[in-house]
């Protein structure tokens, strides 16, 4: 039985896609009530378009910058 990172709730392995997914960063499991997505642009071969990808809350990117200042003072 797997965990969610954010809230706890508990997750079923069978239940992956449906319930919940896996954070793109740290690849830890994140219910969907909990998840997060970041746009990322991407270069195609005859325009750029945006495409999205999951992520906890701790992996967003203002949230892991603030981390890593706090690291360094």
């Amino acid at each position: 039985m797997l965990k969610c990172k954010t809230c706890g709730k508990e997750l079923s392995e069978e239940d992956e896609g449906r319930t919940w997914r896996r954070c793109t960063i740290c690849k830890k499991p994140v219910c969907f009530d909990d998840i997060h997505y970041i746009g990322t642009w991407m270069r195609g071969l005859y325009k750029d378009y945006v495409t999205v990808i999951p992520v906890c809350e701790d992996e967003l990117p203002r949230k892991r910058l603030k981390a890593e200042v706090e690291e360094k003072l």
